[in-house]
């Protein structure tokens, strides 16, 4: 939460008490200091009919720039134009004036500003407190802004001016995928008889580098996977193959059904077929790793990406996959996650909201919850579903959100929705990046102490996906979680 700010340790002491050995009353001498115009508190009034904990919103103080201003702004809506404030001062003050002008509900006016103050102010116009010392030496005067969102950041925005051509498509396109290694990005593409690699260092970059590679067998592109430093994919019979840069393949000597993803230096997949049966497997293989049948209803095929997450339950990396198909050939619902060793559903089966998908986009990202009996927002990981075919072959448009490991998950509704414009879609990939956000100084007061100038927001890159009819849709969607484009205020 951002405490009132001020700087007070770098101004010298301003008052001086001489006492008279003659007189025992005290004379008090002022400097030309700030301090004896210094605002320390200023806070609104409690009013729940406008809104809850209205009296918990922090404001700072800017002396230099003479501003004071809530940095976490109130929610969009929010009427500020009967509002009650508190102030407080370093020092006595002989007057504080303040000046309404421009406001919507209230006439130009000049109001003294004293403790037992109970007018309301609107402050929608500009608002001005002029700070008289108390010897009237000094005066101050600080612009006081009630900031209001003028949108909801609670929204998860996609602009169609970020939207851009997906790297590498062509009409004839059969496969795509996008993943990141490292600090490196790579797509893999195949049109049933040219496979291209290109690559780049920000998923947002105009030019990706592109090479056509002669591979020995036929890819199966959505199969293509980072660990670490190595990229794996499997051929349409099954060999799993790895290279070191996309360019140069070599077989790993193993025959897989299908990919799960990657947990720590390893790739997870499952071997055999319908006849055989189907087993845990993981390449390569761990000193004394046993291959293991899967357990009833999990998925063999056509999962959700599996992504890796730090879980606040247990001790060890955890790993996560949703829905796909098991080995009756029944699509599913389930969340499975994995610590390392073992398998386990792990959503809630009495609280389900997700309908059995197949295909689907799982990321980790971010919502804000409000924390109880302060206007406070704090960052929590939250993750994401997107897109995904159903069993009757149509497919979701709804985003489903988990704040509970996975545990329990809901409809993300109309603040966290897919992009507007874009068609339904499957087999799309996520890649969130962090990029460096500047604060416009100009446009919003700065911070007194500690000022937060720069700073990590995270992008969500979604790349192509296949619309009903299987085809590749041609473009890379940027979106972000609206607050996180704000200047972080702690």
């Amino acid at each position: 939460m951002l405490t009132m700010t001020v700087l007070l340790s770098s101004i010298p002491a301003l008052i001086s008490c001489n006492k008279d050995n003659k007189d025992t009353e005290e004379e008090f001498t002022y400097s030309t200091s700030r301090q004896t115009t210094l605002v320390t508190g200023f806070s609104l009034q409690a009013d729940a009919e406008v809104l809850a904990y209205l009296d918990s919103v922090h404001f700072t103080i800017d002396y230099d720039n003479g501003v004071i201003y809530n940095a976490d702004s109130l929610p969009k809506g929010t009427n500020i134009t009967g509002l009650k404030c508190s102030i407080k001062f370093l020092n006595t003050v002989s007057s504080s004036m303040l000046t309404i002008t421009g406001a919507t509900t209230r006439s130009d006016t000049t109001i003294e500003y004293t403790a037992a103050m109970n007018t309301k102010l609107d402050f929608t116009g500009k608002t001005v407190l002029k700070v008289t010392s108390a010897d009237q030496s000094q005066t101050k005067e600080y612009n006081i802004k009630v900031l209001v969102h003028k949108e909801n950041p609670d929204t998860l925005i996609w602009p169609d001016s970020w939207r851009r051509e997906l790297p590498g498509y062509q009409n004839n396109t059969v496969g795509h995928k996008a993943v990141q290694m490292g600090g490196s990005y790579f797509i893999m593409t195949y049109n049933g008889v040219e496979c291209n690699v290109l690559a780049a260092d920000s998923p947002n970059q105009g030019t990706w580098d592109k090479k056509t590679i002669n591979l020995p067998f036929i890819p199966q592109v959505q199969s293509l996977t980072a660990v670490q430093d190595l990229l794996y994919v499997l051929s349409a019979d099954g060999t799993l193959f790895f290279s070191s840069n996309g360019e140069e393949w070599e077989s790993c000597g193993v025959m897989w059904h299908s990919v799960l993803g990657a947990f720590g230096d390893k790739l997870l997949g499952i071997m055999g077929d319908d006849e055989e049966g189907y087993y845990h497997d993981q390449y390569p293989r761990s000193e004394g790793f046993v291959v293991t049948e899967v357990e009833e209803g999990f998925p063999v095929a056509h999962a959700s990406n599996m992504i890796e997450t730090d879980n606040k339950w247990t001790s060890s990396q955890q790993a996560m996959i949703v829905g796909g198909i098991d080995r009756n050939g029944n699509m599913l619902s389930d969340v499975w996650g994995y610590d390392g060793t073992t398998w386990g559903r792990i959503n809630n089966i009495h609280s389900k909201t997700m309908p059995a998908i197949a295909d689907a986009t799982l990321f980790s990202y971010y919502t804000y919850r409000s924390l109880p009996g302060v206007r406070h927002y704090a960052k929590q990981q939250t993750w994401y579903l997107m897109g995904g075919r159903f069993a009757d072959g149509g497919l979701n448009s709804t985003i489903y959100v988990s704040n509970t490991q996975g545990i329990t998950w809901t409809s993300g509704g109309e603040i966290l929705s897919q992009p507007d414009g874009t068609p339904d879609f499957y087999g799309a990939q996520a890649i969130v990046s962090n990029e460096t956000m500047t604060a416009n100084i100009g446009a919003a007061p700065r911070r007194v102490a500690s000022s937060i100038i720069t700073w990590d927001c995270p992008y969500i890159y979604l790349f192509g996906g296949y619309d009903e009819q299987g085809k590749l849709l041609p473009w890379v969607w940027r979106g972000v979680y609206n607050r996180l484009t704000h200047t972080p205020v702690y």
